[in-house]
């Protein structure tokens, strides 16, 4: 069980910290144990403790005798912040937006997280142009999707809107037009979104997206979807995103824990994502 392999991860930190501090000083020197590099590319004293040692990089980078106390300083009743790297034309992307993510995630923890969607995914950007592994659709709705993030003041409904519906065969347009109708957008919302996803304003925000995908540290992403917790990037613990339920619930740090942490158990549907590596040919493009 997840539970019980987060509490033996915590036993096992804690009993070496407890070893290290207790051995002489000639025995630990020039350890970095007690070392925080103030040039790290991620704030280490966020890392959620489950990652402390499972990523060497991380561990050498961080030091994690000192993590436990300065995590819990650093997020004390702070929300979560759960970033997604995704695509929007992958099979395996629509479907975890559209129900896993949407439904046990944003619906139901919506007030403990800060939520950050990264429409890029497997896409390559060579000189500035950039391909999108389902094609110049996907690249399209991608864009879109920036736009939306950007103007758009609650926008995962939206997007997560567009995705059901373009899941289900709508077109771009099709699908924007029918969501700007069920959540009621103001026409200069729109029009603000339709005006980027038509010219260089969403093309910047591409670019944004592709940057921040590939800063992700220490791993960078395999396939799509993918998760960061508080800006940390781990390959091994992306079977989290079968259960994000339980992580969130492991990982927030607050007094007052969520309520739909009651009664969760471990889920055994993985997702195999889209893997990197493959771009199709145009004729063979999606129909969105």
């Amino acid at each position: 069980m997840l539970w019980l392999s987060l509490s033996l991860l915590f036993l096992f930190v804690s009993t070496s910290t407890a070893s290290i501090e207790s051995a002489p000083s000639s025995e630990i020197r020039g350890s970095r144990t007690n070392y925080i590099k103030e040039s790290s590319p991620i704030d280490c004293a966020k890392v959620p403790p489950t990652f402390w040692c499972v990523n060497e990089k991380l561990t050498k980078e961080c030091g994690f005798d000192k993590l436990c106390d300065g995590y819990s300083k650093a997020t004390k009743n702070q929300k979560l912040q759960l970033t997604i790297f995704y695509e929007s034309l992958c099979p395996d992307c629509q479907e975890f937006m559209t129900n896993d993510f949407y439904r046990n995630v944003y619906l139901k923890f919506g007030d403990f997280i800060k939520f950050e969607l990264v429409p890029y995914g497997n896409a390559k950007n060579d000189d500035g142009k950039i391909k999108c592994q389902h094609g110049e659709k996907e690249c399209a709705i991608n864009k879109y999707h920036s736009c939306v993030l950007h103007y758009m003041p609650e926008p995962i409904p939206f997007i997560v809107c567009m995705e059901a519906r373009i899941q289900d065969g709508s077109t771009m347009d099709k699908a924007a037009e029918k969501c700007y109708y069920t959540f009621h957008v103001q026409p200069h919302v729109a029009d603000q979104i339709i005006h980027c996803a038509n010219g260089d304003i969403g093309d910047k925000f591409q670019q944004d997206a592709a940057k921040r995908t590939a800063e992700a540290f220490p791993d960078q992403h395999t396939h799509v979807p993918w998760i960061l917790f508080n800006n940390v990037s781990i390959e091994s613990q992306q079977f989290l995103i079968s259960d994000l339920p339980v992580a969130i619930c492991e990982f927030y740090n607050g007094d007052r824990q969520p309520g739909n942490c009651k009664g969760l158990g471990s889920s055994s549907r993985t997702l195999n994502g889209c893997t990197k590596g493959y771009f199709l040919d145009e004729e063979d493009d999606f129909e969105a």
